[in-house]
């Protein structure tokens, strides 16, 4: 049996992963990633790299220009924007994603790591869903905001600003170690070259600087879920 969980041929339950914890003294190290991998049978395969890191961060810092940043999600507003290009997915499935985005938030929030967001502000002022189904997820976000539990900024449209990029995400995982998220098309890259983590460090600081400050974004966003 042991033979078989190691190779990837049977599936392990919690009493194994407990059992093997008390016979190694590791500590619930096998069931915490037992845990880990369970959460994450609804995660696409592309993007569980991210999420276990997710779970390890201490900060993240992500730029968004089209949608609210998943990990900002609420159910309702995931599954509408999921539901509109579900291809092969039953709606089923298609739920079952947009549940395991929106746990994302609460998996982490015990751990408090910092968490700063800059959004384009078309991401808030595009309807998803229908205009109630927006509304609550500004609300949600703005609760988020005016608790600590994230900060955020709005970028505004202008001609020439630094957010003419496709989405991306830093994550430090302690005083040394930083991991770049990179999305694209059909995924995303993980990278945690240092260069890569400078330049994409550097292009933050430029979108923070050129976004509006977190009160004032707080405000807007506020306006904007009252003109719905």
């Amino acid at each position: 049996m042991i033979s078989a969980l190691q190779q990837g041929t049977r599936t392990p339950r919690r009493d194994h992963a407990e059992a093997l914890d008390a016979a190694l003294n590791t500590g619930g190290t096998l069931t915490r990633l037992w845990q880990e991998v369970v959460n994450q049978r609804d995660v696409p395969d592309w993007f569980r790299d991210a999420v276990l890191i997710e779970r390890r961060a201490t900060e993240i810092r992500e730029y968004e220009p089209l949608v609210i940043p998943g990990l900002l999600q609420t159910e309702e507003y995931a599954y509408a924007m999921l539901e509109a290009r579900r291809n092969r997915r039953s709606r089923e499935q298609v739920r079952q994603v947009a549940k395991a985005r929106a746990e994302r938030l609460p998996a982490i929030r015990e751990s408090l790591p910092l968490l700063w967001f800059v959004v384009c502000e078309e991401a808030f002022r595009r309807v998803v869903g229908s205009e109630a189904i927006m509304q609550a997820q500004l609300d949600h976000l703005t609760e988020l905001a005016e608790v600590g539990t994230i900060q955020f900024q709005v970028l505004r449209d202008a001609p020439f600003n630094p957010g003419l990029c496709l989405p991306f995400r830093l994550t430090s995982l302690g005083l040394t170690q930083s991991v770049v998220y990179a999305e694209h098309a059909l995924g995303g890259e993980t990278s945690d070259d240092p260069e890569q983590e400078a330049e994409m460090s550097a292009l933050f600081g430029a979108l923070q600087a050129a976004a509006t400050a977190p009160d004032d974004s707080i405000d807007l966003v506020k306006r904007w879920r009252g003109e719905l």
